[in-house]
């Protein structure tokens, strides 16, 4: 009897303990969620270089002055991830009262033709924003057919990948010398601001052909002599055809 008496002492003990921490629990909410101290002073914008820091807190939503417990984070960073230049957003609480916000904006790596003039894409084929040949000084990618671009959109296109590829796979100090790049009927052709001519076949084995490539240049460049192409289909044994 005195064993049950106990255990009903234990449990009423256990209960009495619960409803105090849920009081206690509930009044630190409560002050938290009221009190001057969290309220949101700092919004910290960090890995942006294209897009300023004010126009990404104002399509965010935040605003100092808020709680910075009541605030949605989820609900500011999808704002943030329409807009094209922005490939992701992580959204953090630094207490007691700094948001930071982190994004990775998306590069931009050649121009699409387009009816009204040109536009960006990523390395992914993603459409960023217009572009102009003038000023960019990105290669232009011919060649491909593809449905009418929308701002964000990604591009699908098999004549596209393989042009990606190429960005994506000759050395990233070839591309700056790079004026256009054309991968209809699968082979890669690329041309240079000089206006020669690189065969590069198939995408694949772009690293090497493109290393030898750059060797190419430079040396033919020091003899001073007019190249009308350079055939790289087979890495190993380039071809050159000099001009009459």
């Amino acid at each position: 009897m005195a064993s049950l008496k106990r255990a009903n002492i234990i449990k009423i003990y256990l209960f009495l303990n619960s409803i105090l921490f849920a009081t206690l629990f509930l009044a630190a909410a409560y002050i938290l969620a009221r009190s001057s101290l969290f309220e949101v002073r700092e919004i910290e914008v960090l890995g942006n270089a294209s897009l300023n820091r004010d126009q990404i807190v104002s399509i965010s939503g935040l605003n100092p002055g808020e709680n910075i417990f009541r605030i949605n984070l989820q609900a500011a960073a999808e704002k943030l991830r329409v807009i094209p230049m922005i490939k992701n957003v992580d959204m953090t609480r630094r207490l007691p009262s700094t948001v930071q916000i982190k994004v990775e904006e998306r590069k931009p790596v050649a121009l699409l033709p387009v009816e009204a003039g040109f536009i960006q894409i990523d390395d992914e084929g993603v459409y960023i924003q217009k572009g102009d040949i003038g000023q960019d000084q990105l290669p232009v990618v011919t060649g491909v057919q593809f449905p009418a671009p929308v701002p964000g959109g990604r591009i699908v296109s098999e004549n596209l990948d393989s042009a990606l590829a190429v960005v994506r796979g000759v050395p990233a100090q070839l591309l700056p010398q790079l004026s256009e790049i054309n991968t209809e009927g699968g082979q890669a052709v690329i041309y240079t601001l000089d206006g020669i001519r690189c065969r590069l076949g198939v995408a694949q084995d772009l690293e090497q052909k493109g290393e030898v490539l750059m060797k190419v240049l430079d040396g033919l460049k020091e003899k001073g002599k007019k190249i009308e192409y350079i055939d790289l289909t087979y890495a190993g044994s380039p071809v050159v055809k000099y001009t009459e």
